[in-house]
C-alpha cells in the first residue's frame, strides 16, 4: 500500500531513454511566461529555463537526475529534487530523492533534505506556501501499521518537519490563499489497491497548529488521479485522471464555485505530470507522452478555448522533456 504512488508507468518512462552521444535538436517556441523545466539529451535529466524563445541552463550533474523544479512567491529560489542517475527511471525518483534549494538563476544550491531525512523511507511533491515561508510536500514514514504517506510541513529551510494529518497522501498542495490543502487519498481513508480509487482531497489547513482536518473527497470518479493544481484566482483545481496503467491520461478541471468536474483535455495521450498555471490564469502547462510514438513534450491549453500548443519538442524524438513550472 505505502508504494502506491511509486507504481507510476515506468515502463512508459523508459520507452524513450537515449545514450550520453544524443544530439540536442530541441525546438524551444517563443511562450509568454518563462518556463522551467528537466530535460534528458545526455541520458540524465538536467534543468533548464526557457525565456523569450531562449533556453538556459540551470542545472547539471552527470551523476544526477534533476526533475520538478518549484519557483518561490518572490520568483527569487527554487526547489527542485535530484536522485542517483538510474537508467530504470528517467525522473520521479521518490526513494531516493533530496529536496534542493537554489538562487533563481541556478546558483549556490544546497541540500535542503537529503535522502532518508527525519527517517522517511521517501520523498517527493514539495510546494511552497503564500509567502515562501513553509514547504509542503508528501513522505513515506513510520506508522503503527507500517510505512505510509503522510502530508509533510517544512519551514523554508528544511526544518521543523510536521506531520499534518494521519491520513494517507500523495500529490498535495496548498490552495493559493493557504486556507486549505488538496492531494490524492482515498474516501474516508480506507486505502485501496485499486489505483482508480484515487480521488481528489480537501481538508481546512492551520498554519498554527500544524494541521489538516475536515478532509472530504471533492471528486466521485472512476479514474486514476494526481496531481492538483490551483488556479491563481482559487477557484479552479487542475488534475490528471486517467487508467490504472497511467497510459491514458486525460485532465480534469474541479470547479470550486459550482463544485463540479468537467474535462479539460481528452486524447489517446499520458497527460500531466507537475502541472501548473500561467500567472494570469489563461493556460495550463503540462507534459504529454503519445504512447509509443514520442519521447514527453510539453505543452500548454487555453483553459477557456481547450486550444492546445505544443512548447518544447525535439526534431528527432530522442528525449523527452519533464514537469514545467511556469512564472
Amino acid at each position: 500500500m505505502a508504494t502506491i504512488k511509486l507504481l507510476l508507468v515506468s515502463i512508459v518512462f523508459l520507452m524513450f531513454s537515449c545514450s550520453d552521444d544524443s544530439q540536442d535538436t530541441s525546438i524551444p517556441k517563443e511562450t509568454d511566461v518563462t518556463l522551467l523545466y528537466s530535460k534528458n539529451p545526455k541520458g540524465y535529466n538536467e534543468l533548464y529555463k526557457l525565456h523569450k524563445g531562449e533556453e538556459t541552463l540551470l542545472l547539471s550533474d552527470s551523476n544526477y537526475d534533476f526533475w520538478w523544479p518549484k519557483v518561490s512567491p518572490d520568483a527569487s529560489k527554487i526547489l527542485v529534487y535530484r536522485s542517483v542517475v538510474n537508467s530504470e527511471k528517467n525522473h520521479d525518483d521518490y526513494l531516493n530523492a533530496e529536496l534542493l534549494v537554489m538562487n533563481i538563476d541556478g546558483a549556490n544550491s544546497k541540500v535542503l533534505l537529503p535522502k532518508n531525512a527525519n527517517g522517511w523511507n521517501a520523498q517527493g511533491v514539495c510546494r511552497w506556501n503564500k509567502d515562501g515561508t513553509k514547504i509542503l510536500m508528501c513522505a513515506e514514514v513510520e506508522t503503527n501499521v507500517g510505512l505510509q504517506w503522510r502530508l509533510v510541513e517544512t519551514n523554508a529551510l528544511g526544518k521543523n518537519p510536521k506531520i499534518l494529518s494521519n491520513h494517507w497522501a500523495i500529490d498535495c498542495n496548498y490552495s493559493t490563499d493557504n486556507s486549505t490543502v488538496v492531494f490524492m487519498g482515498f474516501a474516508n481513508n480506507e486505502l485501496s489497491f485499486d489505483l482508480t480509487k484515487l480521488e481528489l482531497q480537501k481538508g481546512i489547513y492551520n498554519k498554527e497548529s500544524n494541521t489538516v482536518t475536515n478532509i472530504v473527497s471533492l471528486t466521485q470518479n472512476s479514474t486514476r488521479d494526481h496531481d492538483p493544481d490551483f488556479s491563481p484566482d482559487n477557484t479552479k483545481i487542475v488534475f490528471s485522471g486517467g487508467n490504472v496503467e497511467y497510459s491514458n491520461v486525460d485532465l480534469l478541471l474541479y470547479d470550486l464555485v459550482t463544485k463540479k468536474e468537467s474535462v479539460l483535455l481528452d486524447n489517446a495521450n499520458s497527460n500531466g505530470g507537475s502541472m501548473c498555471w500561467s500567472p494570469d490564469g489563461k493556460y495550463v502547462y503540462f507534459h504529454s507522452l503519445e504512447v509509443f510514438k514520442t519521447p514527453f513534450r510539453i505543452k500548454k491549453i487555453n483553459v477557456a478555448t481547450k486550444e492546445m500548443q505544443t512548447v518544447l519538442e525535439t526534431a528527432d524524438n530522442s528525449y523527452g522533456f519533464y514537469h514545467p513550472e511556469a512564472y
